[in-house]
C-alpha cells in the first residue's frame, strides 16, 4: 500500500510540474512520402512506415532517422508498424487488392513476407511478447480478419478468432489498442469491438455520434487505471469505463483526428492530433489547448513511448502526410521552462539575485542547432555546473539534452560558505559532440 500511495503521489507531482514542459520539434526524416504509422518502443527507439514501401527508424531519440526498408516492394503502401526493439519489427500494407505483412529481425537490413491475404487489408499489429501477437484486418468473406501468432510472427492463425461482419462494416489502420488481455479495435459502423480474453470472444460497444473510429487509446497501468480512454475520428469521445459507454468531448480545430494518447507520466493528461495541430488536456479532457502546430503536413498517427515513465526526447512521435515527424520531449530534472519560443542565440544570463542568500536563479536560452550530417538536430546537450574559486565542481544543475527554449535553474547554496562562485554553461551538438557554445559567469554568496 505504501508503494502504491508513493506511485500516485509521484505521478501527481509529475503531472503538476511537467504539463508546461512538454514541447515539440520536427527533426528531419529524409523522406517526403506520407508516413502512416509510428511505433514508439521506448523513446530512444522508434520505427515509422508509409507510402512507397517506406520504413525509417531512429535509435537515438529521433535525432537521426535512417531508411530500414530493404526487402519491401517499393509499390507497397504500408499502413501500420509495430516494433519490439531496434531489431525486430512488423509492418502491414497492401499492393493492389492484396494485403501483406513483413517481418525483420535485423533492424531492417532485410524484411521477409510472413503473411498475405487476397482482397484483405490488415489494419494493425500488436505483439503481446516476443513470441505472441495479434493482428486485425478488414472483413474478408463475411468475417473479420483476426489472426494470432505464437511463433514470433513467422506464422499467423485465425483459429478461434471468429467474428462475423455486420453489413459492410470495415476498420481503420492504427485503430487498435491492447492492454493486459484486453483488445479494442475501431470500425466505420458506429461501434468498437472489444475482447477481454485475447480475442477468444467479442462484444461491441456503441460509439453514438461517431461512426468512424480512426484511433483508440486507454490508460495503460492496471494499478491506477480508471478505465479512461478516447475514441477519435471526425469528433472526440471519452470513456471512463473501458469503452462500455462514451460521451462527446469538445475540442478545438477542424479536420480528422488520427492520433490520441494517454500516458501514466501525466495521469490527467491527454494529447490528440487534428489536422496540422496537436491539442493537450491536463484535466481529463474537460478542456483542451493547442500544444503544437506543424509548419506543414497533416498528422496521420501519434504514439507515446511504451516505457511508462520515460522522459526526454522521443516521449511521443507523430507522423505526417508530408513525410515529417513531430517529436515531443519531457524533462524532469531541476529546470523549469519559461518560454517554448525558439531564442535567436544561446545565452547564459546573470543569476538573480546577486549577491544572494541562500538560493539564486540562473536563466539560460537554447536556440535551434544548425543542420548537421547527422540530421536536423534541434535539441542540444546542455551542461550547467557550479564551481568554487579553485575550479572544483560543486554542483550539477543540468546535464541532459534539452529542446529550444528559455529555462531557469535554481541553486540552493545552504551548505556552502559565503564567497565567490562561478557557474558555467557548455552546449554541445548531440550528433557530433562538438561544443557550440560556452560561457561562465561570477556570482556572490553572502550569508
Amino acid at each position: 500500500m505504501k508503494i502504491y500511495l508513493l506511485l500516485i503521489l509521484f505521478t501527481v507531482i509529475l503531472n503538476f510540474h511537467l504539463s508546461s514542459q512538454v514541447f515539440w520539434d520536427e527533426p528531419s526524416t529524409g523522406v517526403s512520402v506520407s508516413l502512416n504509422s509510428v511505433s514508439n518502443v521506448n523513446g530512444q527507439i522508434a520505427w515509422a512506415c508509409g507510402n512507397n514501401g517506406t520504413v525509417i527508424k531512429t535509435i537515438n531519440n529521433g535525432y537521426l532517422w535512417t531508411s530500414a526498408a530493404i526487402g519491401i516492394p517499393a509499390n507497397a503502401t504500408l499502413v501500420n508498424i509495430y516494433a519490439l526493439d531496434g531489431s525486430i519489427a512488423f509492418t502491414a500494407g497492401y499492393i493492389g487488392t492484396n494485403t501483406f505483412v513483413y517481418r525483420t529481425t535485423n533492424g531492417g537490413t532485410n524484411w521477409v513476407q510472413v503473411f498475405t491475404q487476397t482482397n484483405g487489408f490488415i489494419n494493425a499489429i500488436w505483439m503481446f511478447s516476443s513470441s505472441t501477437g495479434f493482428m486485425e484486418g478488414d472483413p474478408v468473406g463475411g468475417r473479420w480478419s483476426l489472426w494470432k501468432t505464437s511463433t514470433s510472427g513467422t506464422f499467423w492463425d485465425s483459429t478461434g478468432s471468429y467474428l462475423p461482419q455486420a453489413g459492410t462494416e470495415a476498420g481503420w489502420n492504427n485503430s487498435l489498442w491492447f492492454f493486459s488481455s484486453k483488445i479494442w479495435f475501431g470500425t466505420n459502423n458506429t461501434k468498437i469491438y472489444f475482447s477481454s480474453n485475447l480475442g477468444a470472444n467479442w462484444i461491441s460497444y456503441p460509439t453514438t455520434g461517431l461512426s468512424d473510429i480512426y484511433t483508440i487509446t486507454f490508460d495503460t497501468n492496471a494499478s491506477i487505471s480508471t478505465g479512461g480512454g478516447y475514441a477519435a475520428g471526425t469528433s472526440l469521445l471519452k470513456s471512463t469505463n473501458s469503452g462500455q459507454n462514451w460521451s462527446a468531448v469538445t475540442i478545438p480545430g477542424t479536420g480528422d483526428m488520427l492520433g490520441a494518447v494517454k500516458t501514466l507520466l501525466f495521469p490527467s493528461g491527454s494529447w490528440v492530433t487534428r489536422g496540422n495541430s496537436i491539442y493537450f488536456s491536463n484535466n481529463f479532457g474537460s478542456s483542451w489547448q493547442t500544444n503544437f502546430t506543424a509548419s506543414n503536413g497533416l498528422y496521420t498517427h501519434l504514439a507515446k513511448s511504451r516505457a511508462n515513465f520515460f522522459n526526454g526526447p522521443g516521449f511521443m512521435y507523430a507522423t505526417k502526410s508530408n513525410g515529417g515527424i513531430s517529436r515531443a520531449s519531457v524533462f524532469i530534472e531541476g529546470v523549469t521552462i519559461i518560454s517554448g519560443e525558439i531564442p535567436a542565440d544561446f545565452k547564459l544570463s546573470q543569476n538573480y539575485p546577486n549577491p544572494f542568500n541562500p538560493s539564486t536563479k540562473i536563466t539560460f536560452s537554447v536556440t535551434k542547432l544548425h543542420s548537421t550530417n547527422f540530421s536536423d538536430v534541434r535539441g542540444a546537450f546542455v551542461s550547467l555546473r557550479v564551481y568554487n574559486t579553485l575550479g572544483k565542481e560543486i554542483a550539477v544543475l543540468h546535464d541532459k539534452i534539452i529542446q529550444p527554449g528559455t529555462y531557469s535553474a535554481d541553486w540552493d547554496a545552504s551548505d556552502f560558505a559565503s564567497g565567490i562562485y562561478y557557474y558555467s554553461m557548455v552546449v554541445s551538438d548531440p550528433g557530433s559532440n562538438n561544443i557550440v557554445y560556452k560561457e561562465s559567469r561570477r556570482m556572490v554568496l553572502l550569508k
